[in-house]
């Protein structure tokens, strides 16, 4: 396995810089509105909605481009294996340090994207944009078992497969309904057939 990390994209500075600069407009807005209700500018209040709509576009744009990206390059390093875009479980961070990886930069409350990647030699998590890295790395006699569960990635509960080696760490994953990424969660159904083509790979029938 393997715990080096890469630098993230400057695309993450610049988003955090947006978010913040629309976070402190609106902010300002609202104080000036409260102060002076009489002389409320209905223009700029719907100029500032949409512009932060915008925003969430934006972000929800990029991270989906990243995503994509990360699945691509992958795919170029392990061809033949199986890859499906998965979010966190807010437990992620904390089980990987159960298993010996020390990740940074983990949302405490889940939702970090991966991809997850299993073939018959093993089952791999790898994380980042164009230029991905490996942050897990296990051959299938280092896995005790693969089962549906459900996890909360920066949300309700979601369907999730569940990795648990014999290290005692038990990894939930919140499947993507598509397998290159997107913004919609795989349904039960669909994660139990991730679940049934991990344990296949594995040599369960």
């Amino acid at each position: 396995m393997t715990t080096g990390r890469r630098p993230e994209p400057r695309a993450v500075l610049a988003t955090a810089l947006g978010v913040v600069g629309v976070g402190l407009l609106v902010v300002a807005e609202w104080q000036r509105l409260l102060r002076d209700r009489g002389r409320v500018d209905p223009l700029l209040v719907v100029l500032m909605a949409a512009g932060v709509l915008v925003l969430i576009g934006v972000v929800f744009g990029w991270f989906v481009r990243r995503g994509r990206s990360r699945h691509r390059v992958v795919a170029g390093l392990r061809p033949g294996w199986t890859l499906h875009e998965v979010w966190a479980d807010e437990s992620l961070g904390r089980e990987l340090v159960a298993q010996g990886v020390w990740e940074r930069g983990l949302s405490l409350a889940g939702g970090t994207r991966f991809t997850l990647a299993w073939s018959a030699s093993g089952v791999e998590l790898w994380r980042g944009g164009r230029a991905p890295h490996e942050v897990l790395s296990l051959p299938w006699h280092a896995i005790a078992s693969v089962t549906e569960g459900s996890g909360y990635a920066a949300s309700s509960a979601r369907p999730a497969v569940v990795v648990s080696t014999v290290a005692h760490a038990t990894l939930v994953l919140v499947p993507c309904a598509r397998l290159s990424g997107g913004v919609l969660p795989a349904g039960a159904a669909q994660v139990g057939g991730l679940v049934a083509a991990m344990r296949c790979a594995r040599g369960e029938h």
